[in-house]
């Protein structure tokens, strides 16, 4: 198949995508057994874009196969060229003298003469009325030709006739665009045609838009322009609508030139077919429609391959060419169409909500509003009619969906926002999955790029890596990714990534995705896996995540007999295993330093006995040194704010309480003392021991120091 490009027709009837060859060779046949040598207008009628010009080529085509003798002499002549000129009659005139003698010798002589007769009467004829404001300047340049030398036009044109009759060959003009002159100037054309049809053995072959010539000769003239045309028409061609199935034929061809490379797994054949139908069908009518809509994809797509879905793509990018005021709606407004269902949205909002989708769907034309409608349904289902929660958002962005708030910028940008997570990104760290160190080093790589919110790129990886974790890592992975995010999850822990209170953290990111994965693995290898990862891992904290809320699912199971991940035994042999561990790492000095090292000791201290886990405090905090880093891992900072106030205060807090299970708390308030006065903290730590040294003098006076007004003063 020949590719398609805008305006460029096809010219060779094996090409034919549409159905127009066999038309086309009738109307050259009809044009060669023609019996009469009168001059003759044809008119092939046709809506823009539907394939007049391809026709018109295979006329031309159909003719060339024929033999000299019976071939007719044919004369192209485009106005859209000359538009804008004073003169169209001129320039036809003119077209004629430069082509015709060099058809046949008979035509030698029809040179000379047809450029008198185009002086002599190229002004008569646009002084017709056609011109309008323009007729007094013509008129001028007239008057000089004929000062110059007047010319006899009855007896110039009854000489280019006998010339005409004596050469017996058929002359075909073929005149294509009309309708894309403007008003005026196709009322000029009509009006030379109308003049100049009377020729002997000149056939005319018009193309043209008939309602639009109409309307421009009725606005021009305020003549009724289908019978004006009648007069000039002798016989006219409509052009046969394209077959639907022809047309969708063509587009699917070129559909799959411009997205042949689609990643595999982005395109639904399912989800295609019902979109199709329901919106993209009814804006393609002609052939131009296929040319067009695919042209701008075939630019438009490459941009955002594999970071959009593309039956998504296709769809917006069908609104874009076809509805190009709905698109600019739909890009203006994310929050009213990306996202799920707000059930518990209040009766203003939704009120607000249908008046907006109400307007717009008003607006569109009426022969596409319903289809449009439906359209816009499927690939943002907040605005219909069905209820679709937040728990659709993991499967909509996995595929890349235009509905996700995340993804929805991507299809109208044309590429990912600086610093998103890619599709690429994504890809690449999955195809890691099947090499434990590959992928956890991937994942503490992010960790070090910053978006431009100020979030890591590990917490984006980690929240996009739970859109694939039930289909997308192979069954023989799942052990391998499990053993990568138990051994590297503590080393993504950022707090930059924590925003308010309510963040879940990069802990918890990290430990989700393995709850998810054990659902896929048999019941009876799930214990030994964990078992596995946890004594080869590093990640305490995101073990010991995991493992509460599989303690918490046990202990709550058995109330209500319901089915766990793991039965309660189980899951306290893995919290041997992890104990085990944290003895382990315990003795590093690393251990001390963990960002999680408070809620580590807890955890330590409720799974074994209170004193292994003082007896390790006690340890570390002999030297000065580690009572001080012992102290910070206890510092935290909350937020205040004064009503009317812009400005957030962050006040810390230590509470010697926190640490009263670990160390002796009034030994250590004596001892931060001495170590003040001895100027032994260094800045690093003075808020610290400032901050503890202050809550422990509040105790003291019976202050609470957790109290509504404690820090007022």
């Amino acid at each position: 198949m020949t590719a398609l490009s805008a305006d460029r027709p096809s010219t060779d009837p094996k090409d034919d995508l549409f159905g127009h060859a066999p038309f086309a060779k009738s109307l050259a046949d009809s044009i060669c057994r023609y019996p009469g040598g009168d001059g003759l207008v044809l008119a092939l009628y046709g809506p823009w874009g539907s394939g007049k010009s391809t026709v018109l080529s295979y006329v031309g085509h159909y003719l060339d196969q024929l033999p000299e003798g019976e071939r007719p002499a044919v004369v192209t002549f485009n106005p859209w060229w000359f538009s804008g000129q004073e003169n169209l009659a001129r320039a036809f005139l003119g077209q004629l003298q430069a082509v015709l003698p060099a058809k046949s010798e008979k035509f030698k002589t029809l040179g000379d003469l047809l450029g008198d007769f185009a002086e002599g009467i190229g002004g008569l004829i646009d002084l017709s009325g056609v011109t309008g404001g323009a007729a007094a300047k013509l008129g001028k340049l007239i008057g000089m030709a004929t000062k110059r030398k007047p010319k006899d036009v009855p007896a110039l044109k009854a000489e280019i006739c006998r010339v005409l009759k004596e050469a017996g060959k058929r002359i075909l003009v073929v005149i294509d665009d009309i309708d894309r002159l403007t008003p005026e100037e196709t009322r000029q054309l009509f009006t030379v045609i109308k003049a100049l049809a009377d020729f002997p053995n000149v056939v005319y072959l018009l193309a043209f838009d008939r309602e639009v010539a109409a309307q421009a000769i009725e606005q021009q003239g305020g003549l009724p322009g289908e019978r004006y045309l009648e007069k000039i028409i002798q016989v006219p061609f409509e052009l046969p609508p394209v077959d639907r199935v022809a047309l969708r034929r063509a587009l699917f061809e070129r559909l799959d030139q411009v997205l042949g490379d689609t990643p595999e797994g982005l395109f639904d054949r399912s989800y295609w077919t019902n979109v199709f139908f329901d919106g993209i069908d009814p804006m393609i009518q002609v052939p131009r429609d296929v040319v067009r809509f695919t042209n701008t994809l075939s630019v438009t797509y490459p941009a955002v391959r594999g970071e959009v879905n593309p039956v998504d793509f296709i769809a917006l990018e069908a609104i874009r060419v076809f509805l190009p005021d709905l698109y600019d709606v739909i890009r203006a407004n994310p929050d009213r169409f990306s996202g799920h269902s707000r059930d518990d949205g209040y009766e203003g909002g939704r009120d607000a909500a249908q008046a907006f989708h109400q307007r717009w769907a008003s607006e569109i034309p009426e022969p596409l509003r319903a289809s449009t409608q439906a359209l816009l349904e499927r690939i943002f289902p907040k605005i219909g009619q069905m209820g679709y929660g937040p728990d659709w958002l993991i499967e909509w962005r996995r595929n890349l969906r235009a509905c996700h708030p995340e993804v929805f910028p991507i299809y109208f940008r044309l590429t990912v926002p600086p610093g998103a997570v890619s599709r690429q990104e994504v890809t690449a760290l999955l195809s890691l999955a099947g090499t434990p160190a590959d992928f956890g080093n991937a994942l503490v790589r992010a960790k070090s790029e910053r978006r431009l919110d100020g979030l890591s790129k590990a917490r984006a990886l980690l929240e996009r890596l739970m859109d694939h974790v039930e289909k997308d890592i192979p069954e023989a992975n799942v052990p391998t990714v499990i053993q990568a995010l138990f051994d590297v999850g503590d080393a993504l822990i950022d707090p930059d990534d924590e925003r308010g209170m309510f963040d879940f953290g990069n802990v918890s990111r990290a430990a989700r995705p393995v709850y998810h994965l054990l659902k896929r693995l048999p019941s009876d290898r799930r214990a030994a896996v964990l078992a596995s990862a946890i004594e080869a891992g590093r990640a305490v904290a995101v073990q010991a995540r995991l493992l509460r809320l599989l303690d918490d699912e046990a202990k709550k199971a058995k109330d209500s007999n319901e089915t766990t991940l793991l039965p309660a035994e189980e899951v306290t042999k893995l919290e041997r295993v992890w104990l085990d561990r944290v003895r382990t790492l315990s003795g590093e000095d690393g251990f001390l330093d963990h960002p999680e090292l408070p809620r580590l000791l807890a955890t330590w201290k409720r799974w074994a006995d209170g004193a292994e886990v003082r007896a390790w405090c006690d340890r570390v905090t002999t030297s000065d040194g580690g009572l001080l880093a012992l102290l910070s891992k206890f510092l935290r900072h909350t937020k205040s704010q004064t009503m009317g106030d812009w400005a957030v205060r962050l006040r810390p807090r230590l509470d010697p309480r926190w640490l009263s299970d670990y160390i002796d708390t009034e030994a250590t308030a004596e001892r931060l003392r001495r170590l003040q006065q001895d100027g032994q903290v260094s800045d690093a730590m003075r808020e610290a021991v400032t901050q503890y040294l202050k809550e422990h003098e509040m105790l003291e006076s019976g202050k609470d120091p957790d109290g509504f007004t404690a820090f007022d003063d």
